[in-house]
């Protein structure tokens, strides 16, 4: 049975697509997995920044490129079993692939799994077979086997299917368990059976080993932890509580399992850091932490949290993960005042992300200056209320950066429901997050901080020439001070070793540098 699993989320980190195939792998099913990149020939992940584009239009979906969905549609339509991994904003291009898919084989079947379909399962299931709502590790290997025995899919858990022009709901299955993840492989991570589509060329080919460092440099990208028990109203996690009130528990492996995972992946590539993209990092308990930075140490590698909420910081847990290789850290910061913090449904009052930027101060000469994520463009926030936001960074202790973010009505979530017009959601299915905010005069003033904290008396001048003109746009300089923001962070990062956001050259050449360096010292 000839199997492609297709990853739409243009870039090969693709955390829980791998997971669900590696699962099926482990069944014994011959799964080929195709990532689909927007251009093969620029590296998707690691060194990426710098070309990001920062002018007035946010980066989007713009390009359109018919004939090579036709090409990718002919070489799936040979498969018995096609299935799909998206987020909405790759809906529409998973929609005409299926549709040019079933022109030429009808018996293909297409599963689609990933947050869309979880969300919208009425509108994923008009373009698919299958869909898979929620977890899909055991789903997809228990949907192989039907297919592959010719049995039906009816009572095929988390899934809806569409057989004869009707839509049958089957029952859910409750979410893994802590016992259970213990026994779910490691993630797919190689190049065996694995290819690159890329978009702009319309090309298919094999990876190749090289390829790994070539896309990610020296990380490794995970998740050691799923869960949170927040439901921001930005976010589409209170949906997922709604459909399993276990969404809401942090739920994960042991240390052992994930550090040997880690392990399994730095003896066969060469690696100096792992990316945790958990939701909510430090909010496990204090012991468990303890366990994994003991364990971890034995790697001799770094690590860099990719989420963290503030309301769980505390000073023995940033100690903690500190000794055990911690050397950078986001945080969710989103506003710096308690109106629009309400409004997000965040967890955290002003005095409580005041106490966590202060504990995170501490650490500033053991680790790379923690980023705090910051919501912009908000329709809901007031010119006054973004100034408290400015006063409150003003207030805060270095070392500290910034990355901004257009608040953005996804899909699925709660705010998104009470949106003022749909097109604010409708406009998110095409476009890009990152970096992704307006180059106003207020922005930019508040972008100033991810480069470094103006003393007072420049601030004062600042705000005197921005008043007024808040809502007027600036691109250019928006692109200059984000260059900036991109040198100061290289300069910062690379003081504690942590070159993770660098070039993929570059992180190879300082990998090779520590493997030299250790050799004439003997390790």
């Amino acid at each position: 049975m000839l199997i492609y699993a297709v990853s739409m989320d243009k870039q090969i980190v693709s955390i829980g697509f791998r997971r669900v195939v590696s699962c099926a792998k482990k069944a014994g099913f011959d799964v080929q997995s195709i990532y689909f990149l927007e251009d093969e020939n620029k590296y998707s992940h690691a060194g990426s920044w710098w070309k990001q584009n920062t002018g007035e239009n946010f980066a989007v979906n713009e390009r359109h490129n018919e004939e090579a969905l036709l090409r990718l549609a002919e070489t799936l339509a040979l498969a018995d079993v096609v299935a799909f991994s998206l987020m909405s904003v790759q809906r529409n291009i998973v929609r005409k692939l299926s549709a040019y898919i079933k022109e030429r084989n009808p018996g293909t079947k297409i599963i689609i799994g990933g947050y869309h379909p979880t969300l919208f399962p009425d509108d994923a299931i008009s373009f698919a077979d299958v869909i898979c709502l929620g977890e899909g590790e055991r789903t997809f290997v228990d949907f192989l086997g039907r297919v592959q025995r010719g049995d039906g899919l009816k009572g095929l858990p988390n899934t809806w299917v569409r057989e004869c022009g009707e839509v049958i709901v089957n029952p859910r299955q409750p979410l893994l368990t802590k016992a259970e993840m213990e026994t779910i492989p490691f993630m797919e991570y190689g190049v065996q059976d694995q290819f690159f589509f890329s978009y702009q060329h319309g090309l298919l080919r094999k990876m190749v080993p090289a390829d790994i460092s070539r896309h990610l440099g020296t990380t490794y990208n995970t998740i050691w932890s799923v869960g949170c028990p927040y439901k921001c109203s930005f976010c589409s996690q209170a949906t997922l509580i709604d459909l399993d009130r276990d969404y809401a528990c942090y739920r994960g492996p042991s240390p052992e399992y994930i550090v040997n995972e880690v392990m399994a992946v730095q003896s066969q590539f060469p690696l100096d850091y792992v990316i945790f993209y958990d939701a909510n990092f430090i909010g496990r308990g204090l012991d468990e932490l303890k366990e994994f930075s003991r364990l971890f140490r034995k790697t001799g590698l770094k690590f860099i949290l990719g989420g963290t909420n503030p309301a769980s910081i505390t000073e023995e847990k940033m100690q903690t993960l500190v000794e055990g290789g911690l050397v950078r850290i986001k945080m969710g910061f989103e506003s710096a005042n308690d109106e629009i913090l309400r409004l997000f449904n965040r967890p955290v009052n002003t005095v409580q992300l005041r106490r966590a930027t202060e504990i995170l101060a501490l650490f500033g000469d053991r680790m790379a200056a923690p980023a705090f994520e910051t919501i912009v463009d908000n329709p809901y926030e007031t010119t006054e209320q973004l100034y408290k936001t400015i006063d409150f960074l003003q207030e805060t202790s270095p070392p500290f950066t910034l990355s901004l973010f257009s608040l953005q009505f996804m899909p699925g979530t709660a705010l998104s429901m009470a949106a003022p017009s749909y097109s604010l959601v409708e406009e998110q299915m095409e476009k890009d997050y990152l970096f992704s905010y307006k180059p106003t005069a207020i922005n930019n003033l508040v972008s100033i901080f991810a480069v470094f904290r103006p003393p007072a008396f420049m601030m004062s001048i600042l705000r005197r020439l921005v008043r007024g003109r808040e809502e007027r746009q600036y691109p250019r300089l928006k692109t200059f001070l984000y260059k900036l923001m991109l040198i100061r962070r290289g300069i910062n990062q690379a003081r504690f070793g942590d070159y993770s956001t660098f070039p993929c050259q570059v992180m190879v050449l300082y990998h090779r540098y520590r493997v030299i360096m250790a050799k004439l010292m003997g390790n």
